[in-house]
């Protein structure tokens, strides 16, 4: 098993265009030369109201949609507690209790135009151009309705991009996170810590291999002093994150409360073949390569 290689590890673009020397073009300066350098010290950027609340009430309607007309709907939701925790439905399948446990919603971009366009809204669309140095692409699309409690974790092991180190990931927050519901929670700078590679040589996590790599991470973390922090926001703020952040989700308090996310991993449309990237009607780039037929 290898560890701590990142020689070959592409990192996206975090100087600012005029610190490189870069044409001013509208999408090199939709973020400042002060945010860039937050994110190459953080990994990680805050768009405070980068939503409005038409859009996030358009959303939060797509979801209650997908639960509400369930009958013949195939779409995919994980349920992560309860009795059921760990298992896969089709929505027609799911029955009215499983919304009340955590749950994510997979590739709702994939059916919704709607929500393709407001993932990739221009403030969106501009900041990621601006730090990835290209044009993003949506990966996947998850819902939450309540926080994901996932322990510290790596997005690499699971969607490692076509280029090593060119994705961001978002979090929109469509209702406030507080202490009580399962708050977002990282590590500041932890994207700096040298990548660990699994036996194979590739990011993708091997499950037998997790604990040697989470021991790795939580001693590099403590050896430079990194503390955990959790992010504390408002409907319509987004929260985008480096591809090695380490993150994960706080346990929920009270699980009457929601707390009603989208999250969203971009690529660059120029890391994959011609063929395997699609446009819709909107002229938003979407990847071909995921499971299922985008719909409008």
């Amino acid at each position: 098993m290898k560890a701590r290689t990142s020689d070959t590890f592409a990192q996206p673009r975090l100087v600012a265009a005029s610190d490189a020397g870069l044409p001013a073009t509208p999408a090199a300066m939709a973020l400042s030369d002060e945010q860039y350098r937050f994110w190459d010290d953080n990994g990680y950027l805050v768009l405070k109201g980068a939503l409005d609340p038409d859009q996030v009430r358009e959303i939060l309607a797509m979801v209650d949609a997908e639960w509400t007309e369930r009958e013949g709907n195939d779409h995919l939701v994980d349920i992560l507690s309860g009795e059921d925790a760990w298992k896969s439905f089709q929505l027609n399948e799911a029955r009215p209790e499983h919304r009340r446990e955590v749950y994510k919603l997979n590739n709702l971009f994939l059916r919704r135009e709607r929500l393709r366009r407001i993932a990739l809204a221009p403030v969106i669309k501009d900041a990621l151009h601006g730090i990835l140095g290209g044009e993003p692409l949506i990966c996947n699309s998850l819902n939450f309705e309540r926080g994901s409690q996932q322990p510290f974790h790596l997005d690499t092991w699971y969607m490692p991009p076509p280029v090593e180190g060119m994705m961001v990931a978002a979090n929109i927050a469509l209702e406030p996170m507080t202490p009580d519901n399962g708050p977002f929670i990282y590590y500041p700078g932890s994207h700096k810590i040298p990548v660990w590679r699994f036996s194979h040589g590739l990011l993708n996590i091997i499950e037998d291999e997790r604990e040697a790599c989470e021991a790795y991470l939580n001693a590099e973390v403590e050896r430079r002093g990194l503390k955990a922090e959790t992010f504390s926001c408002e409907a319509g703020d987004v929260f985008l994150w480096h591809a090695q952040l380490y993150h994960g989700g706080s346990p929920i308090r009270d699980m009457s409360q929601t707390r009603n996310s989208l999250v969203i991993h971009y690529w660059r449309s120029q890391d994959l073949p011609a063929e395997m990237v699609r446009t819709d009607a909107s002229g938003d780039y979407l990847a071909h390569t995921l499971r299922g037929e985008i719909a409008a």
